[in-house]
């Protein structure tokens, strides 16, 4: 299960990048503020100006080879990122949410160079936190805002689980993940994931959407290099 999550991730990371119209090295001018949860500045669109060759400078002006500029989310932007990812439906001010902060918030990286941050996987735990509290309570968050109901099987949720994945992925590439050309793609990678999720007999539909909104989460807030 964890395996055939962290390869969905890479896939929706992966498609995430071509739907922003990312290689993953852009221009110096184009960048993530790693202050924000929705900063993409340059892609398509902006500036013209040619990228020079190896010149791509990192959060705190370290040189890296390749073309662009490349930076990372420190604490704050991380939580802005996922709070926005999930619509503001969990506070990282209550709920499991906050709880994992408090414990995590010290080991997530303090700076945006991505050649010296250290820290960043510990954002799976702090995003497995949020989506947690979407599925707690007597009519849970993931029935009243993504129209998943727990009782439900996954093959009946299918449609509401690709559809709650692909609306969290949106907040991160500007409804690209829906609009894009690859937009199919980003579906399809939903669609492998539920599949393998449900070839378990006992995971349920709670299951299924804790897997879809770790990986959308996880690809869209850990997004580097515009």
């Amino acid at each position: 299960m964890k395996n055939t999550l962290n390869k969905i991730m890479t896939t929706l990371w992966a498609m995430a990048l071509i739907t922003t119209g990312c290689t993953g090295f852009k221009g110096t001018n184009a960048l993530i503020d790693s202050s924000s949860s929705s900063s993409i500045v340059g892609g398509p669109g902006g500036s013209t100006t040619p990228p020079v060759a190896s010149s791509v400078v990192a959060g705190s002006g370290a040189n890296v080879a390749g073309t662009g500029a490349l930076s990372i989310g420190t604490t704050e932007g991380l939580v802005a990122r996922v709070t926005n990812g999930l619509q503001g439906n969990v506070s990282p001010l209550a709920g499991n949410y906050a709880k994992s902060l408090l414990q995590v918030r010290s080991n997530l990286p303090k700076v945006a160079d991505p050649t010296k941050a250290t820290g960043f996987d510990q954002a799976q735990l702090l995003i497995y936190a949020a989506c947690s509290d979407l599925t707690t309570g007597t009519t849970p968050l993931m029935q009243s805002k993504y129209k998943i109901v727990p009782a439900s099987s996954i093959a009946t949720n299918q449609p509401a689980l690709i559809a709650a994945g692909v609306l969290m992925l949106d907040q991160y590439t500007a409804s690209l993940a829906s609009q894009g050309p690859t937009s199919a793609q980003v579906t399809a990678a939903f669609t492998t994931l539920l599949t393998q999720v449900s070839a378990t007999a006992a995971n349920t539909s709670t299951i299924a959407f804790m897997s879809v909104c770790i990986a959308a989460n996880s690809a869209g807030s850990t997004l580097m290099g515009f």
